[in-house]
């Protein structure tokens, strides 16, 4: 009896789509779609304060301020790191950043690294990724004497960036010195900024930096006498509606996670965040 060979399930001469590589089309799934933009979001801030940004063959993009707080000096991962190469992409990250001045600087990877405190790096933590698909819910009505204005203006921008400061708190940062996070041309490279006044004094901060399949949040803060009241939530639907008909993704901390699934937000993974730290520089 001649029985048929089964068909191999390996497939050698074809290509096989992994979800994370530099030919992976936008859209392929949510994970990439946020690395990507995440990194567009953060060389965007870089650049609009004149920054320095460069883009490596491994897929991690450096960013550097010379900010004194890491924020600042983002380096981010859009691919998975093999393991084999993943203390060279270390050294070449904490090379980047070695002989310049500034204040440490933060690696973040939505895919988990081999151990990096071997390089000189100390672990931050596994922050949640969060998902709010398209909705068509509306927000509702702002607290009472409570306004939201869109930053427009540089003088808007440093009302932000203090408010931003105060609230997380940065203490590292210089409140209103401008440049010292976000220089005005960010308002020219995709991020959208607001503002909630509570009367005259400025309390909370939300931003969006759209890419083409996700938009991505980030700087959600409020200052500590303004929160219970429902203005961060506010911004925050503000922020993630900037493209009506594109979902929304955030990096969390543990204490927002439970305000932000209010929000619809759906925690998916979390992130990797490394920091390292500078060389002395003599002057």
């Amino acid at each position: 009896m001649n029985v048929e060979p089964t068909a191999s399930l390996a497939a050698d001469s074809e290509y096989l789509e992994n979800g994370a590589s530099d030919a992976t089309p936008d859209g392929d799934n949510l994970l990439l779609d946020f690395a990507r933009t995440e990194a567009a979001a953060f060389v965007a801030m870089v650049e609009g304060g004149g920054g320095r940004v460069e883009h490596t063959d491994s897929g991690v993009h450096l960013c550097d301020l010379g900010a004194a707080h890491p924020f600042g000096n983002p380096a981010l991962v859009s691919r998975p790191i093999p393991d084999a190469a993943t203390a060279d992409v270390a050294t070449q990250i904490s090379s980047f950043y070695r002989d310049r001045p500034g204040g440490p600087f933060l690696v973040l990877s939505p895919w988990r690294t081999t151990d990096w405190r071997e390089q000189g790096f100390e672990a931050v933590g596994h922050p949640p990724l969060m998902f709010r698909p398209v909705q068509s819910d509306r927000p509702g009505a702002p607290p009472s004497g409570v306004r939201i204005e869109k930053v427009s203006t540089v003088e808007q921008l440093l009302v932000f960036e203090r408010v931003l400061v105060e609230a997380y708190p940065l203490p590292e940062m210089q409140p209103g010195v401008p440049g010292a996070l976000l220089g005005e041309r960010v308002l020219d490279l995709g991020w959208q900024l607001w503002i909630a006044f509570d009367g005259d004094r400025p309390v909370a901060t939300a931003g969006a930096f759209p890419g083409p399949a996700v938009t991505v949040l980030d700087f959600v803060s409020t200052l500590p006498e303004a929160r219970g009241r429902g203005i961060g939530s506010l911004l925050t639907h503000t922020a993630a509606t900037t493209v009506a008909n594109q979902p929304a993704m955030l990096i969390s901390s543990d204490d927002g996670n439970g305000v932000y699934q209010r929000l619809g937000f759906v925690p998916l993974l979390r992130y990797t965040l490394w920091l390292g730290h500078r060389a002395p520089v003599d002057r």
